[in-house]
């Protein structure tokens, strides 16, 4: 009887041992990229199980594609048609199967160029995707953003970039992602992107226009029509007028704000100190801090 008991010890210290390791792979392979996680289940069955993880498939960063083996150049629009992109395309199809629809929030390369093929095949094997951010310029057709948007009813997150075609997205966006509640701009944000937003995400809660030129009027736009925002994130960002009668543009600093703006709107605007701020500094200049500079 002893001796089954020491034999039953010695097995559940083995078990220990195994779950231990199972964890400590799955955290490993977290921080690897799309590339070397398409070469670790080569190694042994182990790390093959260990791969199809659903917390290492949770997010899925294609900024890895910028190094080795699968080298794209830091330019806007590398992936282009060719050789590139027909390599890319084998990564995404390789790694997006193995994934097995546990993506959850899916990053495209910045400096991709995204095309119809591209897009649909992410949205294929992405159903239940919550957070998407695209690339710096998406040449889509207004057909395959509409058929992605209908795959991805669940999204609640999404990065729009300066060079997509806006009157296709936002329109999309409203009929089938009801539950949007998060919304990046890395362009300029502009008269057109605010009444678009008013009209296809009026649940809106979180809008990030950081670092970026911002249309005051624009501003003041979502401010009082998007009922739900609870913040508008503009740090860093440069907020301007133009006056069309007077030819002049008008630039606001963060503290002018406060006059300009009613009391419950000012309170959800998050911004930088900007006296404090470096990127600030870098980007305005320190005249740009103290006063109001009319062009």
């Amino acid at each position: 009887m002893k001796k089954k008991c020491v034999e039953s010890s010695k097995s559940n210290g083995r078990n220990i041992n195994d779950v231990l390791g199972y964890e400590l792979l799955v955290k490993i392979f977290i921080a690897l990229n799309v590339v070397e996680l398409a070469t670790v289940s080569t190694v042994c069955k182990t790390w093959c199980e260990v791969r199809c993880d659903p917390k290492i498939w949770h997010k899925l960063d294609l900024t890895a594609l910028c190094y080795k083996p699968i080298y794209m150049p830091r330019m806007i629009g590398s992936m282009n048609p060719g050789e590139s992109g027909e390599k890319i395309s084998k990564v995404l199809r390789g790694v997006l199967n193995q994934s097995q629809e546990h993506i959850r929030c899916f990053v495209f390369n910045f400096y991709a160029y995204l095309r119809d093929e591209y897009l649909l095949l992410v949205a294929q094997r992405t159903p239940n995707l919550k957070r998407l951010v695209l690339p710096a310029i998406c040449l889509l057709s207004k057909e395959a953003i509409e058929h992605a948007m209908s795959l991805w009813g669940g999204l609640e997150s999404i990065t729009i970039t300066r060079m997509i075609n806006h009157n296709d997205m936002f329109p999309a966006i409203g009929k089938y992602c009801k539950r949007i509640t998060e919304l990046k701009f890395t362009s300029g944000f502009e008269m057109a992107h605010a009444r678009a937003l008013i009209e296809h995400t009026p649940n809106l809660k979180f809008l990030s226009i950081q670092s970026i030129i911002v249309n005051f009027r624009a501003l003041c736009n979502i401010l009082e029509n998007l009922k739900h925002l609870e913040i508008a994130n503009m740090c860093h960002s440069l907020i301007m007028e133009k006056h069309e009668r007077a030819n002049k543009i008008v630039i606001y600093t963060f503290s002018e704000l406060e006059h300009h703006l009613p009391v419950e709107h000012y309170r959800k605007v998050l911004f930088c100190v900007s006296r404090k701020c470096v990127i600030c500094k870098n980007k305005m200049g320190e005249d740009f801090l103290t006063k109001k500079l009319a062009i």
